[in-house]
Order: C-alpha cells, then sequence, then structure tokens
C-alpha cells in the first residue's frame, strides 16, 4: 500500500490575530515544522503539505514535505482537501493520512497506532481518539477519495468518517490531549502548559 500524507497548512488563521499561527514557536521551532516532523513517523512514500504562502511553502519544502499550492484558501477546508488528494492520487498513493497543522501536542507514537491500526484493517478508515476529540488525524483508503473531492465549502473530512462508522476504526492517542487544535494564542498557551 502507497501511503501519502497530507498536512492541512492553508487556513486563514483569523482567530490567531496578526502572526501567521503556522510560524508560531512551539517548544524552539515553528508550529508547521513541528507538525510535519511529528508526522514523519507516519513512514509515508509521499509527503504533502497544502500552503497558502511562500513562506510557508519555503518552510514545508526546507521540512521535507512536497508543498501544494493553495491560492484560494478562502473557499474553504474543502478545497485544500481536494488539493491534498489530488496530489496524492496523482504519484499513486492508495490510501492517505489526512492531518491538521496545528495539534501541537500530537506524538510520533499516536501516528505510527494510527497507521499500524490502518493497515491491520485492510486499509479503509482509521482515526485518532482522545479523550475528548476524535477524527483528526485520519486515514482514508482510496475508495474514499471521491468522497473527500466532492466536499464544498469549510466542511472538513470529518464528514466522510461519520458518513461510514461501520468501517471507522479509532485509535486512542498515547497521550491524554494530543488533538487540541491551537486555534487562538490562548489555546497554543494552554496546550503547551499541560504536561
Amino acid at each position: 500500500m502507497r501511503l501519502g500524507v497530507v498536512l492541512l497548512a492553508a487556513g486563514l488563521s483569523q482567530r490567531f490575530g496578526a502572526e501567521d499561527k503556522l510560524l508560531a514557536d512551539v517548544r524552539g521551532e515553528p508550529m508547521l515544522v513541528r507538525a510535519i516532523r511529528t508526522l514523519r513517523a507516519a513512514q509515508a512514500d509521499v509527503f504533502f503539505a497544502v500552503v497558502s504562502t511562500d513562506r510557508t511553502a519555503q518552510i514545508a519544502r526546507e521540512a521535507g514535505a512536497f508543498p501544494v499550492r493553495n491560492g484560494a484558501p478562502q473557499e474553504g477546508l474543502s478545497r485544500s482537501i481536494a488539493l491534498g488528494v489530488n496530489a496524492a492520487r496523482a504519484r499513486g498513493c492508495d490510501a492517505v493520512l489526512m492531518a491538521a497543522a496545528d495539534q501541537p501536542r500530537l506524538t510520533a507514537d499516536s501516528v505510527r497506532a494510527l497507521v499500524r491500526a490502518f493497515r491491520e484493517e485492510t486499509g479503509t478508515l482509521a482515526c485518532l481518539a482522545d479523550e475528548t476529540h476524535s477524527g483528526n488525524p485520519a486515514i482514508f483508503g482510496s475508495a474514499y477519495f471521491d468522497e473527500l473531492l466532492s466536499l464544498r465549502g469549510d466542511c472538513g473530512a470529518k464528514a466522510v468518517l461519520r458518513a461510514h462508522e461501520d468501517v471507522l476504526r479509532v485509535v486512542r492517542c498515547a497521550l491524554p490531549g494530543e488533538l487540541g487544535d491551537a486555534d487562538d494564542p490562548q489555546a497554543l498557551r494552554a496546550l503547551l502548559r499541560e504536561p
């Protein structure tokens, strides 16, 4: 099975204020770099980062991800998903691991557990869950690519997971609180304070 990572990193970060949250410091490195480094644990065949600025494209490339430019992030999350899925499909991927770039507590151990569970279940759908969040990151087999491509507006990939809960493998994170989003500076500070 050929696995591609699609890191969604093209959001407008409107709740984060003037600073691009992907450049925010997370224990000595930009949040975008931390996300790429953590997701390397998937040992994917190809790694894409869907980005919307020259700076984030450069950072993604330097960190080892192939940047895919989203020139219209205002069209919503579905556009980034489609760009990532199409890039992975063009490179012959049989599955994509879809992840957000703003989960600074996500661990490599959880990423490895997710990939292992997906491969063991013959590759349909799998997602991570902690005590309060679920559905992101998630892995989608190629049978679900067209559904991902049919999403519109700010609808995310969780809609596809909800439509197929009967085959969805839910994998518990290695540590508590891994899936919290750093939507604003206060949320990021809170996530970094937690043990």
